[in-house]
């Protein structure tokens, strides 16, 4: 499952493999364009400094609020309040459409507003779909430090604590082994 918000949280990527590297995927024009694509929006490239202060500013604040969540800690009232008022930027109509190649009805959102400031609103309406109580459980960090991964946990159980098992999840398994043979010498 693809959530807008999620990926946007992940723009700020760090090596999983601990070398300590990191990128601010806001800043590179490519990522942003397919990003852009990826979910259908429009939006002017590059971005003046402002909308990107605003973007990372944004950015900081949904991970925070995340990790409240996971943490099962409520979110502090001023990011509540900011979260709000950025869903306040672009009010959404919803139009019913027929798409003749999936032979059925869709829904479309449409809004006055362009460029940034409806990214902005259709991302913190994403966020604050994933915050309806049937997702709560499955917005999950990624347990490797090094990685800190947000992903959808879409395992029956709900019980996965790596955004991916072949990648972050082998490779703290085999930390922990090494650690293991370590206290055995």
């Amino acid at each position: 499952m693809d959530w807008l918000c999620i990926d946007f949280l992940n723009s700020d990527w760090r090596d999983w493999r601990g070398s300590g590297r990191g990128e601010n995927r806001l800043e590179n024009q490519e990522w942003l364009a397919s990003f852009l694509q990826t979910y259908n929006l429009t939006a002017p490239l590059p971005m003046n400094e402002e909308c990107a202060a605003s973007l990372l500013q944004l950015r900081e604040r949904l991970r925070r609020m995340l990790e409240a969540v996971v943490r099962g800690d409520r979110f502090q009232e001023e990011d509540l309040v900011e979260l709000n008022r950025v869903l306040g930027l672009a009010s959404f109509q919803v139009q019913v459409l027929y798409v003749e190649e999936e032979g059925g009805y869709r829904q479309k959102q449409s809004s006055s507003t362009e460029g940034w400031p409806l990214v902005m609103a259709q991302i913190a309406a994403s966020f604050a779909e994933l915050l309806a109580p049937q997702h709560l459980e499955r917005i999950k960090i990624c347990d490797n430090e090094d990685c800190r991964w947000v992903f959808y946990d879409e395992s029956r159980n709900r019980v996965r604590r790596w955004c991916d098992d072949k990648m972050c999840g082998n490779l703290m398994k085999v930390r922990r082994f090494r650690e293991r043979q370590k206290e055995k010498r």
